[in-house]
């Protein structure tokens, strides 16, 4: 509504590039994280990223990569 202060929204473009590259690599697994936060907007003004998640995050996709490692051995 008019009047109202503006609402930043954020729109990335990996979800159709993630679609694009399993459509040409159908055998392949991709492993796709994300550390937004409470109020981010994703590649705008002001984003936001909380540091203990992404830490959270981190450690999660080392334990996943270290699995998979052991898979291959």
């Amino acid at each position: 509504m008019y009047g109202q202060d503006a609402v930043y929204t954020g729109c990335g473009g990996t979800i159709p590039f993630m679609g694009m590259l399993g459509e040409r690599f159908p055998r392949t697994q991709f492993f796709i994280t994300g550390v937004l936060g409470p109020h981010s907007n994703a590649h705008g003004p002001n984003e936001f990223l909380d540091i203990e998640y992404a830490k959270k995050l981190t450690a999660c996709v080392s334990l996943v990569l270290a699995d998979h490692a052991r898979t291959l051995g």
